[in-house]
């Protein structure tokens, strides 16, 4: 590899590191690790906060990250050389969204100097634009990302939605801002579904915590099973600490024999549950994105889904029952609809015909992107 730099791109994966979830922001750097296509290398990098700079991850710790998603230690301050040569020289890629006032200042200092090659890619400005969800967090601890941002070159965005309120919000300029690249929606692997009557679970994938509005979800089926309707509900997914409510619910339904719970489902759970499933349902109030619907429709599996979702906006309205409204009666409608099988089956048809982006779509385009710089 050549000490320059030539024929580089360094891509910021601290929070990957530190906090190496399967879902969310993380899932979405280890799909691009998987997909990058060069020709440019992608060097895996993360903040040293004791030497205030990037260092260059192992390529243990990145195999622990991307095979396992397991706990990978990040080099012990000072213990890595940090990336040379000058900074300000080289393309610098971070994907994440993150609340560390140092790191930050790195990006500031590096950004002032005149690094013109940072690129950032924006998920959403949900945080900031719906703090209600995110109350474990203050204000204050928020804006050194945002003050980073702002003097960052180049910034590149997940949906359109985003973009705009990058525009609005954060710079109030209505031309700033650089490219929207969708994600991939073939992240499960799973070959295009077919209709058959035997498939009757409903599934929710995903964190649970109260902006999916998983309560409005499990009242909608209570209202179907306490009038004797048979429409199984499978629920896969992570219930985070403001998640109160959701989780006294989800304890009173343990015995419930429609009602199927998994905290902490391992991947070949998730694809069993889509391969039994009539539809996808999500009912969340705020995303940047919405990846768990795009992937069922990429799997040709109907979805009942918030209409303004953005993922959703980008395609065609097949396979998919669009609420104008989040409320338990809208989703139950929807449910008793997809229970009649010639409903089911036409819908089942339409997903099938719907192109969906991919990851190797989406890593081709960020990594052309980046080589731009």
């Amino acid at each position: 590899m050549a000490a320059s730099g030539v024929n580089e791109v360094l891509i910021d994966l601290s929070e990957l590191v530190t906090n190496p979830l399967r879902t969310g922001i993380q899932r979405v750097e280890r799909e691009l690790l998987r997909h990058w296509p060069g020709p440019a290398s992608l060097v895996p990098c993360c903040f040293d906060s004791e030497a205030g700079t990037l260092v260059r991850l192992s390529d243990d710790t990145l195999a622990r990250l991307l095979n396992a998603g397991g706990e990978a230690e990040p080099p012990a301050n000072g213990a890595a050389a940090p990336i040379a040569p000058d900074l300000a020289e080289r393309i610098i890629f971070n994907p994440e969204l993150f609340y560390d006032r140092s790191r930050a200042a790195f990006y500031r200092r590096l950004c002032g100097a005149g690094a013109s090659r940072v690129s950032w890619l924006v998920h959403d400005f949900l945080p900031w634009l719906q703090p209600a969800f995110f109350s474990r967090r203050g204000a204050c601890d928020r804006m050194d990302y945002l003050l980073a941002l702002r003097a960052v070159p180049r910034v590149a965005f997940v949906s359109g939605e985003t973009r705009a309120d990058y525009r609005r919000a954060i710079m109030r300029d209505e031309q700033s801002g650089g490219p929207v690249f969708p994600l991939g929606g073939d992240g499960p692997g799973l070959p295009k579904q077919s209709f058959d009557a035997a498939r009757r679970d409903f599934v929710v994938l995903g964190t649970i915590e109260p902006r999916k509005n998983v309560a409005v979800i499990l009242e909608a089926f209570r209202s179907l099973w306490a009038k004797g309707i048979s429409a199984p509900l499978v629920m896969l997914g992570r219930v985070v600490a403001e998640a109160e409510r959701e989780r006294a619910m989800l304890a009173a339904l343990a015995d419930c024999p429609l009602f199927t719970f998994a905290e902490h489902p391992q991947e070949a759970t998730v694809r069993a549950a889509l391969c039994r499933a009539r539809a996808l349902v999500t009912a969340s109030a705020a995303e940047g994105f919405g990846l768990t619907p795009f992937e069922a429709l990429a799997a040709g599996i109907p979805v009942i889904t918030p209409a303004d979702l953005p993922s959703i906006r980008l395609l065609p309205a097949d396979g998919q029952l669009r609420l104008p409204g989040v409320s338990a009666p809208e989703i139950a409608a929807a449910v008793r609809l997809l229970l009649d099988d010639a409903t089911a089956a036409r819908l089942f048809a339409e997903a099938a015909r719907l192109h969906v982006p991919t990851w190797a779509d989406f890593a081709r385009d960020i990594s052309a992107w980046l080589q731009e710089a």
